[in-house]
Parts: C-alpha cells; sequence; structure tokens
C-alpha cells in the first residue's frame, strides 16, 4: 500500500513538471510571456478599465498567461503603442486603425462588437458620428451653428473629429474651420457631451453610442438632444492585433472572443453588446477612402 502511494505521488508529480514545462515551451516559442492589452479612451479611464476586467480574465484564463492592462491617454497614444510592438492587442478606432495601418500593413483587425439597439444607434455592427445639440437651446438647423464654438473628442477619433471634419464639411460646402466659430476637444465623447450640457459650447460631434450610453446611465434624457446631423454608417470599433504576434496566441484569443462563456457574455454586457462578428481590414476601406479626401 505505501508502495502505491508512493508510485501515484512520483506520477503525480512527473505529470505535473511535464504540464509545467510543455506551458513554459509553448510561451517561449511564442517569446511571450505575457500579454499586453489596450482600448481608446471614450470615458473615464478607472470605469472603463472595470467594464475591460471580464475580458481581461478571460483572456488570463484561456490564454495562462498574465494580460496587463495599458491605460491609454489619447487615441494617438494607443496607435504608438501597437505600432511600436509595445501592445499586443488594442482595441482602436476605425480611423486610428486605418492610418496605423497606413504605416504598418501588418496589423491585423479581426473582430468587432455587435450592439444592442438604442435610441440613437441601431442594432448591428455599425454606429453614426452625430452633430447633436441641447433640444432647450432651441437650435433648428445647421446654418444656425456657423460661428459658433463646436466640441469634438479626441484629433484621432474617428466619429468625435475626423469624419466631422471631412464628410461634414462636404455636406455644408465649406471648410470645417470656416463653418465654426472655435474647435474645442474634450478629450473624449463623455467629456464632450458633458461640457454641451454645461454650456461649454452650442453643439458637439460624438458617437451615437456614446450619446445612446448616455442615456442609459442616466446621463441624458430621450429629449435632452437634438440630431441636426448624422453621418454614414461606420464599421464598429475593431480589435487588432500588433505586426507580428505569435500565430498561437492570436488563433486562441480569436477562438476565446468567438466562443460563447460565461465570462465573454459578462464582458459583452458591459459593452451593451450582443455578440462579436469577425471583420477584416476591407471593412473599414470606407473611412480610407474619407482619409484621402
Amino acid at each position: 500500500m505505501r508502495l502505491l502511494t508512493l508510485i501515484l505521488a512520483f506520477a503525480s508529480l512527473a505529470f505535473a513538471s511535464f504540464y509545467s514545462w510543455g506551458a513554459v515551451r509553448e510561451v517561449k516559442n511564442c517569446n511571450m510571456n505575457r500579454l499586453t492589452f489596450t482600448m481608446i479612451p471614450k470615458k473615464d479611464i478607472d470605469q472603463q478599465a472595470s467594464e475591460y476586467q471580464p475580458l481581461i480574465t478571460l483572456l488570463e484564463q484561456g490564454l495562462g498567461m498574465p494580460v496587463e492592462l495599458v491605460r491609454a491617454t489619447s487615441y494617438e497614444s494607443v496607435m504608438d503603442g501597437v505600432l511600436s510592438g509595445g501592445v499586443d492587442l488594442a482595441v482602436m478606432g476605425p480611423a486610428s486603425y486605418v492610418i496605423a495601418h497606413r504605416t504598418d500593413p501588418g496589423l491585423d483587425a479581426f473582430a468587432s462588437l455587435t450592439t444592442e439597439a438604442g435610441l440613437f444607434t441601431p442594432e448591428g455592427s455599425f454606429y453614426y458620428s452625430l452633430l447633436v445639440v441641447p433640444t432647450a437651446a432651441g437650435i433648428n438647423s445647421i446654418e444656425d451653428l456657423r460661428n459658433t464654438r463646436i466640441l469634438l473628442t479626441d484629433p484621432s477619433s474617428t466619429s468625435g473629429a475626423i469624419i466631422p471634419k471631412n464628410e461634414f464639411a462636404t455636406t455644408i460646402g465649406e471648410p470645417f474651420s470656416d463653418f465654426f466659430g472655435a474647435n474645442i476637444y474634450a478629450g473624449s465623447h463623455d467629456k464632450a457631451l458633458m461640457a454641451l450640457l454645461d454650456n461649454k459650447a452650442e453643439a458637439a460631434f460624438v458617437s451615437s453610442s456614446r450619446a445612446d450610453e448616455a442615456l442609459r446611465r442616466g446621463m441624458i434624457a430621450e429629449d435632452t438632444l437634438t440630431v441636426l446631423w448624422r453621418s454614414v454608417p461606420l464599421h464598429y470599433d475593431p480589435f487588432v492585433f500588433r505586426s507580428g504576434i505569435c500565430e498561437d496566441v492570436r488563433s486562441r484569443v480569436i477562438n476565446l472572443l468567438t466562443t460563447p462563456s460565461p465570462m465573454l457574455s459578462e464582458y459583452l454586457n458591459t459593452q451593451r453588446a450582443v455578440g462579436i462578428n469577425l471583420v477584416t481590414y476591407d471593412d473599414y476601406r470606407a473611412i480610407e477612402a474619407v482619409l484621402n479626401n
């Protein structure tokens, strides 16, 4: 009996050692002992980090390695992180992804969220850039905003800056800077909405999905904002791998994000999303055409 116990103990130790060695060998083959992740700042960074914690836990458990959240201060810092290789996986804005892809065509967009329907955004993988004003201000036309203050989000934001400065300028038939009196960068969509409601400007360009989130969180009511302009549909923010990431890690991340699980559902709930769909660079070529104007 004692001999059998010793044999079983030795077998367990050998199995554990083999399993541990195999896991280390796999990581070494990928030259990775951790995964770095970041996302474009859309709201308070502490709140955003909390919402992404289920995704980070899912990746850590599925990959068997730590996942380090890199707190980005701007869209530009997310692009810099991915291009430099300092970030392995990022959620980028459509335009910032296209801009970064011009520098490094190896950047790989592979997935985006499918979101719930809201007051400003239909269910699906698309959202809009909106020009909004406070309903109480009584502004009823775009022309009423000539020479007024306009709130933007980040210079590299698709819906909060790039689309307005291109597509909206085409709509009004004159340069963006000639129409408005002052451009104010708030730093995020939430900050732009709050500044608008605090009368820091007469209008704001924001993402329709962020306006829906503000409504759900009680920041605004259904009649708080009037939409004066809406862009063409924009494909939702892509998940992007840095160039040259290990193929095994790449395939495992994609599998984790596309296979139903309790942790994935918890993450999707924080984003008011109903699923994740696969994408490629081709899904964002419409943005490339806008940037070329």
